[in-house]
């Protein structure tokens, strides 16, 4: 029998858009992501999208949705650098989630751009590119 208690969420935050299109775009790869780590070591029962701000679902909207059986939060901001929104913006934002589920268990997660793998991928991504 599986334990349903300590499920976990992975909420992965982008800024967001006024252009919906644009939000369309991180909704799929989010959706993408969720599926690709399905069969992962890492086991998250939910993976879901948040815009910081410009369009909904924010942070606290997708947290307040997630099923009672998730215990634990995993914050993911997929943002390049440490400016304003990932330094002030994004933990004043976790730190409202924790206030309003106080039961839940947040954690934010290093953001995208201090990922070690990141100057290869790009690197990767231009030689595609490139003939």
């Amino acid at each position: 029998m599986t334990d349903t208690t300590h499920e976990k969420a992975l909420i992965i935050m982008a800024h967001g858009s006024r252009r919906a299109a644009a939000n369309e775009e991180f909704f799929n790869l989010v959706k993408r992501i969720g599926s690709e780590m399905s069969g992962s070591a890492e086991k998250y029962s939910v993976v879901m999208p948040a815009l910081l701000e410009q369009a909904p679902p924010t942070l606290l909207q997708v947290c307040q949705n997630l099923p009672d059986s998730v215990s634990d939060i995993h914050v993911y901001p997929l943002f390049f650098n440490q400016g304003r929104h990932v330094e002030k913006d994004i933990p004043a934002q976790v730190a409202e989630v924790m206030d309003a589920l106080p039961e839940k268990t947040v954690e934010l997660l290093n953001y995208f751009g201090q990922s070690e793998g990141l100057a290869t991928l790009v690197l990767d991504h231009i030689s595609e590119q490139s003939s």
